[in-house]
């Protein structure tokens, strides 16, 4: 693996950090006269997608305060598409286009903002300026995105305040979030007809899943997730890898803020899962194999007790289920003895 240099790293922190910052949307702001008063108004995203905001009468101070960080931050968000494209050309790992435009949706809906984490290959795309090493492309590959939630009682409530033509905290349904991605984006039905959805589809077959940690084996399946009119896909393990995640920026458009696993974490989770994988996954096993391994020789180069205290504490949690299994796909990848 390539690894990444201090520069290179140092920028993507100064990229980090400008998006955790950001005190106003970016939006494109214009002057409109009504009855002889001049107003401030600006086209800004939302989570329903692109909506007019109006600001306030141009002779306001306050208004035009707020016009002023809204284009401020539009002028930020054109150079931080400068410094994504130079990242993506040094070796740092970047979502599809469908999947950056999911993810967009999903930050403007303050999702990420409110806990949900971005797990799965979708989120591994996003570990390069964590681990420091450019990571090989094969494993970047997907066609599916998976969020995890440790709560239920996730919502959508967008600001509506100055938008025109809305009332204030209008709650949105998951599907209208996903739609101002792809308007292909529909619900698949699961075995109960009558449950939420859990699972998205667009029309050109890009999946979203919905995950949270199964806490009884009598969870039902999908769990609701009422807030969002949707459901949630109750998973074994699921709640270890998703404590304590980390900030990470998707590089995709101007930068999308993301919560994902810790990466010793997600490395020693996909050791756990790679054993449970049923026979026709191969390839799926393989990836979660392939993906284990360069994370580990990356963070042994790195990061080599956050490493070991993931090993140690996934080990902790019991023999048949977590320690025989991290120990077969150690085997496997010819790392047997850590």
């Amino acid at each position: 693996m390539k690894p990444l240099s201090l520069p290179l790293l140092t920028l993507y922190a100064d990229l980090q950090q400008q998006l955790e910052t950001a005190v106003a949307p970016a939006g494109s702001v214009f002057r409109q006269e009504v009855a002889g008063v001049a107003y401030l108004r600006a086209q800004v995203m939302t989570a329903r997608g692109r909506r007019t905001l109006h600001i306030g009468p141009e002779s306001d101070p306050d208004a035009v305060a707020r016009a002023a960080a809204i284009s401020a931050e539009m002028e930020r968000s054109k150079e931080r598409r400068k410094i994504i494209s130079s990242l993506k050309r040094s070796g740092f790992g970047a979502p599809s286009p469908e999947m950056g435009s999911l993810l967009e949706a999903l930050g403007r809906a303050e999702l990420f903002g409110q806990g949900a984490v971005l797990v799965g290959t979708g989120a591994y795309q996003c570990f390069a300026g964590l681990v420091g090493f450019a990571l090989p492309s094969a494993a970047l590959v997907t066609q599916d995105a998976d969020l995890a939630t440790a709560s239920l009682a996730l919502t959508v409530s967008e600001d509506t305040d100055g938008i025109e033509g809305d009332v204030p905290a209008s709650p949105v349904p998951l599907i209208d979030v996903l739609r101002s991605a792809d308007h292909t984006f529909t619900g698949l039905p699961g075995l109960d007809k009558k449950a939420l959805p859990s699972r998205f589809r667009s029309a050109s077959g890009f999946v979203l899943d919905i995950l949270v940690p199964q806490r009884r084996r009598t969870d039902t399946n999908p769990m609701p997730i009422k807030g969002l009119a949707a459901g949630g896909i109750p998973l074994q393990h699921l709640d270890w890898l998703i404590a304590d995640p980390v900030r990470a920026v998707a590089l995709h458009g101007s930068g999308i803020l993301v919560n994902v696993p810790a990466p010793a974490r997600y490395a020693v989770h996909k050791l756990v899962i790679a054993q449970k994988r049923p026979r026709g996954e191969g390839s799926k096993r393989f990836k979660d194999l392939e993906q284990a391994k360069t994370l580990i020789e990356a963070l042994e180069a790195r990061d080599r007790w956050a490493l070991r205290d993931a090993l140690d504490d996934a080990r902790a949690q019991g023999e048949a289920g977590w320690a025989d299994r991290i120990a077969r796909s150690l085997e496997e990848i010819g790392r047997a003895g850590l």
